[in-house]
């Protein structure tokens, strides 16, 4: 007995009944893989890699020529031509995406958990210091106040004193003039700093990762040690580690810790999932 094969147009000269279960049933198809295939528009730094690792949580060649083969005539015959802008399609994407993280709240809520964290209090003060000087809400040191423009000194934590001292000098950037005014959250100081430095330790990140032809970009959604990298993660790793930190973290998966003994996979972790405005 030989293959019959149906068409969509011979369905049309069956029986109403027969046209109506064949057409049922391609339209069926066709939904299952619209569900089973979403759209991403291609970023700049972004490689069918780490598309691949965002979506199947493997970026392994395997996982990545999926995507090349349903996008080969977008892409064309070279897969690392990607370009910005770019609109593919991912097929047997799941959904849910296992490797990326569920919102937990904007900018505000990061800085509070943060504050919460580094003070160990619920409501976290402005005005307090710890046994090693680092002060305020976030528990800034004399190095990131001398980064950030703050406060000057030659001798300080992590360049020949055991502490912070906070013997230097103050610059009166923002109207802060002296320790007490920065522990005063003078003009909103705090606030102002901590934003300053997420925007710095990602410049530099960022700046560390294109010398060497690399993006952050590219290792969001990413794991180290069993947890997704976001950029909310990032900034709270770098806070508590430095750019240097989340560098070696990010391209030679080396784990560092703070003088408490804190992970810096620690702080990925629990500040993961937060809206930012640079994500």
């Amino acid at each position: 007995m030989g293959i019959v094969i149906f068409s969509s147009l011979a369905a049309s000269f069956l029986l109403p009944e027969l046209s109506d279960a064949i057409f049922q049933k391609n339209d069926y198809v066709a939904q299952a893989q619209q569900r089973n295939t979403i759209q991403y528009t291609v970023a700049p730094g972004d490689f069918l890699s780490n598309i691949a690792q965002r979506f199947y949580g493997d970026g392994s060649e395997a996982s990545w020529r999926k995507i090349y083969e349903a996008n080969r005539s977008v892409i064309g015959p070279d897969p690392t031509q990607l370009q910005a802008g770019m609109l593919l399609v991912i097929p047997e994407a799941n959904q849910s995406q296992p490797n990326s993280v569920a919102s937990r709240g904007n900018l505000e809520d990061l800085l509070l958990a943060l504050g919460r964290r580094e003070t160990g209090q619920e409501n976290p003060p402005y005005n307090i210091e710890n046994q090693l000087g680092f002060m305020g809400k976030y528990q800034f040191g004399e190095a990131l106040l001398i980064d950030l423009g703050y406060y000057r000194a030659n001798f300080y934590y992590g360049n020949g004193a055991s502490r912070n001292e906070w013997q230097g000098t103050w610059t009166g950037k923002n109207g802060v003039n002296s320790k007490q005014d920065f522990l005063n959250n003078q003009n909103n100081v705090q606030e102002t700093a901590i934003r300053e430095a997420f925007e710095l330790n990602l410049k530099r990140i960022n700046s560390q990762l294109e010398q060497n032809g690399l993006s952050l970009r590219q290792y969001i959604g990413q794991q180290r040690g069993g947890v997704v990298i976001t950029i909310s993660g990032i900034l709270a790793a770098a806070h508590l580690r430095g750019e240097t930190g989340v560098i070696r973290l990010l391209r030679y998966n080396q784990v560092s810790q703070d003088e408490n003994g804190t992970s810096i996979l620690t702080y990925l972790r629990e500040f993961a999932g937060f809206q930012t405005p640079y994500d």
